[in-house]
C-alpha cells in the first residue's frame, strides 16, 4: 500500500517530534513542512526525511506546490480549527494536536465541515495509547476492582512559561486549554464514560511567569455519579504524576510509566505487567502512543475506519476544557449539557 502523503503544518518544538516520527513510519511520506518562521523551517530541513524540500510560511503554498492525502497540524491553538477546514476543503484528512478548537463551538464547526467533505479529522490525544494507560482501562474492565467508586488526579509539572509558546503564555486558562485537556480526555478513555459536570478554579499561583491560569482544581463527575477530584499545574519543583482509582475490592494507581494493583486490606502495590502496544509506544514522551495514534490516523484516511479520537468524539473532551472554565469564571457547578447542547450537536450533523 502507498504510503500517505503528508503536509506538515507548525514545525516548532512539538512539530519537529512529529517530523522525527512520521520519518520512522513506513506508512507515511512527508511532502511538505509549513510554518510562517523561516527559523522553524531551517531546523526542519535539516531533519532526516525532508528530501521533499517543500518548506513554505503558508498551508495554501504547500496545498499549490504538493499532491499531498493529508495534514498533520501542530501550530498555536488559535490556528488549528481554520487549518483543519482548510485543508478539509482541500480533500485531505486532518490530524491535529489538541485542542481541536479555543471552544467546542469552533470544534463543533470542525466536525460539521468533515462530515459535509467525508474527510476525517483526528485529534492527536496520545495520552491514551501509552502502555500504562492501556494497561489501567485493561484491569478496571475485566472487573478486577469491582464497582468504582471515585478516582484522584494530580499532575504537577516543572514548565516554565518560556519553554513553551507565547500563545501558551499569554492564554487566560493555560493549564486547562494545554494539558488539562489530555487527562479529561484520558478519563473518559479509562473509565468509559462521558461527564455530566465539572466544578473548577483556575488560578495563576504564586511564582507563575505565566500571565493567567497556570493551575487548576476540579471536581469532575462522570456518568453513573463517579467523582475525579482533580488538581494540576505548570509551577511545580519536579514533574510528578498520579492517578489512583479506588474500587471496592481494591485500589489502582499509575504514574503513566508503571501500574501497581491493591487489594483491599494490604499495604502495599503489587506491579500490573503492562499490555503490549506497538513498537515504539513504549518509549517515554515525546514517542509515546504516537505509532498507535498515527496507525489509526492513516486506517480512517485510507480506508474509513474510525479512530478513537477522532473529532466527533473529542468534542465531549473539549467541551470539558469549556466547561470547567465556565464554571471557574462563575464560581459553579457546571452541567455538561450546558455545553453540548441540542443546538451544537445538530451544528455537528449539518
Amino acid at each position: 500500500m502507498a504510503p500517505l502523503r503528508l503536509i506538515h503544518v507548525g514545525v516548532g518544538v512539538r512539530g519537529r517530534h512529529w517530523l522525527d516520527v512520521v520519518a520512522g513510519h513506513a506508512g507515511f511520506e512527508s511532502v511538505a513542512c509549513v510554518d510562517p518562521s523561516p527559523a522553524m523551517l531551517d531546523e526542519a530541513r535539516r531533519l532526516p526525511g525532508q528530501g521533499h524540500g517543500c518548506f513554505v510560511p503558508s498551508l495554501p503554498e504547500a496545498l499549490a506546490a504538493t499532491r499531498a492525502d493529508a495534514v498533520l497540524i501542530a501550530s498555536p491553538t488559535a490556528l488549528h480549527t481554520p487549518q483543519a477546514i482548510a485543508a478539509l476543503d482541500a480533500g485531505l484528512a486532518v490530524l491535529v494536536e489538541k485542542p481541536l478548537g479555543v471552544s467546542v463551538g469552533e470544534a463543533a464547526a470542525v466536525v460539521a465541515r468533515s462530515r459535509a467533505t467525508g474527510r476525517p479529522v483526528v485529534v492527536a490525544e496520545n495520552y491514551r495509547f501509552f502502555a500504562a494507560e492501556r494497561t489501567v482501562r485493561h484491569v478496571i474492565a475485566d472487573g478486577r476492582l469491582g464497582r468504582v467508586s471515585s478516582a484522584m488526579c494530580v499532575d504537577r509539572r516543572d514548565q516554565p512559561s518560556h519553554t513553551q509558546g507565547a500563545w501558551v503564555k499569554g492564554a487566560e486558562h493555560s493549564f486547562l486549554a494545554e494539558i488539562a485537556v489530555h487527562h479529561f480526555d484520558s478519563f473518559r478513555y479509562l473509565f468509559g464514560r462521558q461527564p455530566r459536570s465539572l466544578f473548577a478554579a483556575s488560578f495563576n499561583p504564586r511564582g507563575s511567569t505565566y500571565d493567567a491560569g497556570a493551575a487548576v482544581e476540579a471536581l469532575i463527575e462522570l456518568d453513573g455519579g463517579l467523582p475525579i477530584q482533580y488538581a494540576g499545574t505548570l509551577v511545580a519543583t519536579r514533574y510528578e504524576f498520579s492517578l489512583w482509582i479506588e474500587g471496592e475490592h481494591g485500589d489502582l494507581w499509575t504514574d503513566r510509566t508503571r501500574v501497581g494493583w491493591r487489594p483491599k486490606g494490604e499495604r502495599t502495590y503489587r506491579p500490573v505487567p503492562l499490555v503490549a502496544v506497538p513498537a515504539g509506544d513504549e518509549r517515554p514522551y515525546p514517542r509515546a502512543g504516537t505509532r498507535a495514534l498515527l496507525d489509526q490516523f492513516r486506517d480512517a484516511a485510507m480506508n474509513g475506519v474510525e479512530a478513537e479520537t477522532r473529532a466527533a468524539d473529542n468534542l465531549w473532551t473539549l467541551a470539558m476544557v469549556d466547561g470547567s472554565v465556565l464554571s471557574s469564571r462563575e464560581g459553579r457547578r457546571v452541567a455538561i449539557d450546558e455545553i453540548v447542547t441540542p443546538d451544537l450537536l445538530r451544528t455537528c450533523e449539518a
